[in-house]
Order: C-alpha cells, then structure tokens, then sequence
C-alpha cells in the first residue's frame, strides 16, 4: 500500500482528495513568510517595490543634508555651542603665531620704524638702522607671542568669540556689521585690543617707537574663514537654514514610508541601513577632498596653511563626528536586518545562539540556580523586555548629541548583553519544550 505522508509524517492525502497540487510558484506550506509567500503567489504590487526603492534613495539623499543643517544649526549658528566650539583655538600654537604676526605687522605697518631709528643714529651708524630694525621687529613679536600665549588671549578670543558671534551668524546668512567682519570674501576678527596691549607691554621694556601709531578698529584682523565663494555659501546657508525643521521631518517620513509601503520589510530595512552607510561614507570623504581643496584655496601669509587647518578642523570637528556615528549606526543596523534574515548563515547562527541559552538555562538548573519571582516574571515578558531594551538604545543614539563612534559600539555592546541576559533568564526559567519559540 502507498504511502500518503510525508518523509517529516505530515499527511497530504486531505490537499490531494480537495485541491490540485500547488502550483511551482506558489508556497508549499504556511508560515514560508510573508515575503516570500507575496513574492510567489505574484500577489506583490509592482509599485509600492518601486515606491520603497524610490524612497530609500530620497532617505540617502537627505541623511547627509540632514546632517549638515543640524551641524550648522547646533554648532555655528547657536551662540553657546559656537563660542564652546572655537574656545579651544586660542590655545592652538598655530593660531596663536599667526594672530602674533597680525599684531606685529599692525604695529609695524602704522610705525615707520626704520626711520625712526634713522633719525636718532649718527651719520655714520645709519647704515645699522634696517638690521636694528628687523631685531626690533623679532622682539615685537616675541611680546605679541607672549600676549597671544597668556591668559590674556584666552578671555578675548571667548569675549570677542561671544560678543561676535551675532555678526558670524549674519556673515554666514550674507550680512554685516560688528566685531566679526566679512568682506572680501573672508571672515575676520579684529585684534585691535591685543594691539594696545602689545604697545602697553613694550612701552613697559622701554620701547616707545610705537607710541605715535594709532591703530584704528579694524587695522588688525584675525582670518577666521576665507573663501572666494563666501556669498554662494551665503545664499547656501540661507537656503538650508529655513529648512532645518523641514529635512528631518521629510527623512523620517522617507524611512518609515519606505519600511511602511514595502513588502519586503526586512530587506528594506537592510538597504536603509547600507544606504545610510554608504551617504555617510561619501560624506567623510567629501569633507577630506573639500579640506584639502580648502587649505590649497586659502593658504596665504595672512592666513597660514597651519592655521587654517586648525580653524577647520575645529569646526567642522562635530560634523566629522556627527558622520562617524550616523555610518556605525548604519552597519549596525543592515548587519541586524542580515542576522534575522533567511540566509543559511544566518539561521544557522541564530539556531546556534538558541542553542547555547537553552542548554545554559539547562545546566544552571542542573546547579539549583533558582531566580524565583523574578525569573518568572522576566521569563513571561521577556520579549517586551528586548523591545524596551531596544527602544531605549534607539533613544540614546537619537538625543546623544554626537556620541561618536565609541559611544555607538559601547551603546551596541551594552544592549547585546542586556539583550543575552534577558534571553538567558528566560530560557533558565521556561520549560524546554516552551523556549524553542523564543529563538535569539
């Protein structure tokens, strides 16, 4: 007598008795997946996979510009974290040198200094009057170094940092006016202050050649930006700034729009994830290209390539960062959507993950490990419990700030043992034949 079931014992007479055999490309059994299930019957439509790629190529787009209006937002155009963000520059040993010479070539530009030694020389000791004034000229800028490398210039570079900081707001959105100028494409803090404290430093060794030079506001300025391009990066700023409630807005609605119309949710997930990446991964490279294409445009002796390097380093720094994190949390989150998916590896690895807390669950009970109430309670809830886990780590990556890349692994690994450890008590305390349904 033939046999009606299966190899696994499961009977196929009752679909033979009442329905045709399936089609080649229908599901054989339930619970294939909804994916592959829709993917099969030809059920799927067409337009909302176009809609979802669609989407996840919008979302790549905006993550970047996203990115950079929330940087310009919080770090440039907020008075608190701008001024914290330039702070650390008036220690920077390049700075300080390069606003040294400022303050000697003001000096020395309102001072003919020469002269001055010529007309007090004999006839014959004039020919000494351009050597003496080239050391005089070195010792100025040892006392103007001396100031730049105090205290002094610490309080002044954050005074004039803050009090500026309105007009670096207005240059950045194409106006003018105040401490901070910006003209001729280059934006500019005036050192006139530490010009009279130069004069009052030398006048204090002796040296009175500079008493006669009137420095008007203005005469000595710091480079803090230099750009041929500043009035494009005007209307650039301008543009971005009015949107810098709408990107975010529009790249949530993208992601959850592209996971919401898909019908390949997990797969939609993972390109997001590589997607963003991948945004992110263009964007570091495009700040190196556009750092040394800057420093090649701007490297002048007013403002040195050292300098300038500085500058943009430190401003850009939270940008930097900023892309770091968001491209780990892009890996994290495409590796994640992998390891749940159907691949042989993957299943393989969570049978095997399954596996292990099982049969530790088993040998702590062996031991008499008894978690009681608790135990239980984690067991009953323990799904709830990942969710939480997980939501909460989704929050601390969103209103971190920039966590950088530290606090992004650090947040992946406390969550992973969180994650085990719930999953570990609840294989402890259910039954055996009740924790095959909790696969890791």
């Amino acid at each position: 007598m033939a046999d009606d079931s299966t190899p696994g014992g499961e009977s196929k007479r009752p679909r033979n008795d009442t329905t045709p055999s399936p089609a080649p490309g229908e599901p054989a059994a339930a619970g294939a997946g909804d994916e592959a299930g829709a993917a099969r019957s030809g059920h799927r439509p067409r337009w909302r996979g176009i809609v979802a790629v669609v989407l996840v190529v919008v979302a790549t787009v905006l993550a970047p510009l996203t990115l950079a209006v929330a940087w310009m937002d919080r770090d440039l155009l907020n008075t608190q974290n701008y001024v914290s963000t330039v702070a650390p520059l008036s220690s920077d040993p390049a700075v300080q040198a390069a606003a040294a010479h400022d303050v000697t070539n003001a000096l020395w530009n309102k001072a003919n200094v020469q002269q001055q030694i010529t007309g007090v020389l004999p006839s014959w000791a004039q020919v000494f009057a351009a050597p003496l004034s080239n050391t005089l000229k070195g010792y100025t800028y040892q006392v103007a170094q001396a100031v730049v490398s105090s205290p002094t210039f610490s309080r002044f570079w954050r005074t004039a940092n803050e009090k500026g900081h309105a007009t670096v707001k207005a240059a950045l959105l194409g106006n003018k006016g105040g401490a901070v100028q910006t003209t001729n494409g280059q934006v500019t803090l005036d050192l006139t202050p530490l010009v009279d404290r130069v004069k009052a430093a030398l006048d204090a060794r002796g040296i009175h050649v500079f008493d006669s030079a009137s420095i008007a506001p203005g005469a000595a300025t710091f480079v803090i930006f230099r750009s041929e391009t500043l009035a494009k990066a005007q209307k650039a700023v301008s543009f971005f700034q009015a949107l810098r409630i709408a990107l975010p807005l529009l790249l949530i609605a993208a992601w959850a729009g592209a996971i919401a119309v898909s019908t390949r949710r997990r797969r939609t997930v993972l390109e997001l994830g590589f997607a963003l990446a991948l945004a992110m991964a263009v964007t570091l490279i495009g700040y190196h290209l556009g750092r040394t294409a800057y420093l090649n445009a701007v490297s002048s002796p007013k403002l040195p390539r050292d300098a300038a390097a500085s500058i943009f380093d430190t401003l850009l720094r939270g940008l930097l960062d900023s892309a770091r994190s968001v491209f780990v949390v892009g890996l994290v989150i495409g590796i994640a959507a992998l390891l749940v998916g159907p691949a042989r590896w993957a299943v393989r690895l969570r049978e095997a993950l399954s596996d292990g807390f099982r049969s530790a669950g088993a040998r702590a009970e062996e031991k008499g490990l008894d978690l009681g109430p608790v135990g239980a309670w984690v067991a009953a809830h323990h799904r709830a419990l990942q969710i939480v886990g997980l939501v909460v780590a989704a929050a601390v990556l969103v209103f971190w700030g920039t966590p950088g890349v530290a606090g992004v692994l650090w947040t992946v690994v406390v969550l992973l043992i969180y994650l085990a450890v719930v999953e570990f008590v609840g294989r402890l305390t259910k039954p055996a034949t009740g924790s095959s349904g909790s696969s890791a």
